[in-house]
C-alpha cells in the first residue's frame, strides 16, 4: 500500500469546504452507510447519485465503517459486509475500516432472547475472551472483504475495570492475533485520557505503531463532566500538538482524516480547514510511508490465556462483575443503555458508573435526532403541542418499548407506530404523521405516493413551516399526491 495523504471524511453540506480544499485534498474517506437506504420492502440500495458525486471528487477513497463494528461475540452483518465489500470494488480503496465495539446483542444462555441494537457503538470486554471474541469477528470481516481491514481504537466513557486488560494491550492482542491494520483515532484516545482512562503515551506504548495506517483528527466538547467524541469542530490545540508528536513515530501510516459530522458543518470555515490540512501535512514527514513489516493477514490463531476467573461462556447462572463473560458483559451493558434494567451484580456495578447516564442521553438524543430528520412535520407539530417535557416523555416511552433499528427511516416508522397505539391528545397528527410517513415512502422507493387526509394540506404544512399550529385549516376529505422533489410544501393534492 502506497501513501495516500491528508483529507477529510466526507459529511452532508461538506462540499463546499473540500471545493474551497481540492488543491489540498489528497484522499477522501466515505462511510458507506450513509449511502444505503432501506426501501419500504426491506431491500436496501446504494444512493447512486450520491455515489457519483463522491467519486467525482479529486484524490483516492477510503470506506469507513460506522454501523456494523468487529469487537463483540456476535459476528459482523453478512449482508452489510457483502455491501461493504461491493462498494470497496467499486471505488477502489486500498484498505478499509470498522470500530473495535459492538452494537448489537444477544441474551445468554441456551434459550437466548431475540437481538437488538444498541443504537450506540459501545466497548468490549477487555479480557482474553473478549480478544478471542473480536479476533474472530475482525476476521470474518476480513474474510469477506477484496481489501485490508484497520480497525479503529474507539471511546470508552466508562471507569477502568480491575478485571480488563488495560485499553492499548487489548487493542494490541487483538490486532496481533487477527493480522489487521489500526486506525489510529486520536481523538479518541486524547478523549479517553481527559476521562479518565489512562493517558495516551502508555496506550501508544501499548501499541503495535507498525499497524497503524489511517490516524483521524477531530473536535469534541464538554458535556455532563466528561469529554465527548463529538466530531463538532475543529481539533483543539492539545490534540494538535499531540498529533506533531505521534505522526512520525507511525512507519506504516498511509492517511490522515479530518472528521466532523453533518450538523457542525456549517460552522465550519473553509479557510481554518485549508490551514489544518497543511498544518497536517508539515507534521507528518514526505518520505514514503514504511512496507508492513508483517502480513497484513496473520496465518496465527490468537495467543491469549484464559481469563483471571472464566466462567462457562453462555452459563445463564447469574456471576459476579469480575467473572461476567463477554456475552454477559454485552447484555448487560446493552441493555442498560436502551433504558432497560436487567438485575445481576454486573448490572448494578455497571449502572452505578457515572458514565451510564451519559451513555443513555446520547442513545436518546442519536435516536431523536433520527426523527427530527425524518418525521419533520410530526415532531414540530408534538412540540407545538406538547411542548418540550411532553415530547421527551412521549419519546422516553417509546424507546423503552423499541430498541433502536439500523435505519433512520425505520426509527420513523417505528415511532409512527407507537404513536397510533399512544394515541397522545394532539389535533392533526394523523393528518401530519400520514404526510410525512408518504414524504419518506417517495425518497425510499422514488415513486410518487397519495395519501388520504381529513385536512387541507397546504395550510397544515404552511403553518407548521412558520412553526406555529394551524388554525381555520378547512376540514374535509382530500387526496394528495406527493412526488420526489423533497418538498413537502410543492405536493400536489
Amino acid at each position: 500500500m502506497t501513501r495516500l495523504g491528508v483529507g477529510l471524511t466526507h459529511a452532508p453540506g461538506l462540499d463546499r469546504v473540500m471545493a474551497a480544499c481540492g488543491d489540498l485534498l489528497e484522499v477522501v474517506e466515505i462511510e458507506p452507510q450513509t449511502l444505503w437506504r432501506t426501501r419500504t420492502d426491506g431491500e436496501i440500495d446504494v444512493d447512486e447519485e450520491a455515489l457519483r458525486r463522491l467519486a467525482d471528487l479529486p484524490g483516492a477513497r477510503l470506506l469507513h465503517g460506522i454501523g456494523n463494528p468487529v469487537g463483540g461475540c456476535l459476528q459482523p452483518d453478512g449482508e452489510q459486509l457483502d455491501r461493504f465489500a461491493q462498494l470497496a470494488e467499486r471505488l477502489g480503496t486500498p484498505w478499509v475500516s470498522e470500530h473495535l465495539a459492538f452494537n448489537r446483542v444477544r441474551p445468554p444462555g441456551q434459550g437466548g432472547g431475540a437481538e437488538f441494537r444498541t443504537g450506540f457503538m459501545l466497548p468490549p470486554r477487555q479480557t482474553a475472551s473478549g480478544v478471542r471474541h473480536s479476533v474472530s469477528s475482525v476476521r470474518t470481516m476480513m474474510d469477506r472483504l477484496p481489501v485490508p481491514l484497520a480497525v479503529e481504537i474507539g471511546t470508552n466513557y466508562l471507569r477502568p475495570r480491575p478485571d480488563e486488560l488495560p485499553d492499548g494491550e487489548f487493542v494490541a492482542r487483538v490486532a496481533e492475533g487477527a493480522g489487521c491494520g489500526l486506525l489510529l483515532d486520536l481523538h479518541n484516545v486524547l478523549a479517553n485520557e481527559r476521562n479518565g482512562r489512562g493517558g495516551v503515551e502508555q496506550l501508544l506504548a501499548d501499541l503495535p505503531l507498525d499497524r497503524v495506517w489511517e490516524v483521524h483528527l477531530a473536535g469534541g466538547l464538554e458535556h455532563r463532566g466528561y469529554w465527548l467524541d463529538a466530531h463538532s469542530g475543529l481539533p483543539d490545540q492539545e490534540l494538535l500538538d499531540l498529533a506533531a508528536r505521534v505522526l512520525p513515530r507511525l512507519p506504516a501510516l498511509r492517511a490522515v482524516l479530518f472528521e466532523v459530522v453533518g450538523p457542525a458543518v456549517t460552522q465550519l470555515e473553509a479557510a481554518e480547514v485549508r490551514d489544518l490540512l497543511v498544518r497536517v501535512r508539515e507534521m507528518w514527514p514526505q518520505h514514503p510511508a514504511a512496507d508492513l513489516p508483517r502480513p497484513w493477514r496473520s496465518p496465527l490463531p490468537a495467543q491469549a490465556g484464559p481469563d483471571p476467573v472464566s466462567p462457562q461462556e453462555g452459563s445463564p447462572r447469574e456471576c459476579s462483575p469480575q467473572e461476567c463473560s463477554p456475552q454477559e458483559w454485552e447484555h448487560t451493558l446493552g441493555s442498560l443503555v436502551i433504558g432497560r434494567s436487567p438485575d445481576s451484580p454486573l448490572a448494578r456495578e455497571l449502572a452505578a458508573d457515572p458514565a451510564l447516564p451519559l451513555l443513555r442521553e446520547l442513545v436518546s438524543e442519536f435516536r431523536a435526532g433520527a426523527l427530527v430528520g425524518t418525521l419533520v412535520h410530526t415532531l414540530r407539530l408534538l412540540l407545538l403541542t406538547l411542548g418540550t417535557e411532553g415530547v421527551r416523555e412521549l419519546l422516553d416511552g417509546y424507546t423503552r418499548a423499541q430498541p433502536p433499528p439500523l435505519f433512520a427511516t425505520q426509527e420513523a416508522f417505528a415511532f409512527a407506530d407507537h404513536l397510533r397505539r399512544a394515541r397522545p391528545a394532539v389535533e392533526w397528527l394523523s393528518d401530519v404523521l400520514e404526510l410525512d410517513l408518504g414524504l419518506i415512502r417517495v425518497q425510499l422507493d422514488g415513486e410518487p405516493q397519495t395519501v388520504e387526509l381529513d385536512t387541507e394540506p397546504t395550510a397544515l404544512l404552511a403553518a407548521l413551516g412558520a412553526g406555529r399550529l394551524p388554525v381555520g385549516a378547512p376540514r374535509g376529505p382530500h387526496r394528495v399526491r406527493l412526488v420526489d422533489d423533497r418538498a413537502p410544501e410543492r405536493s400536489s393534492a
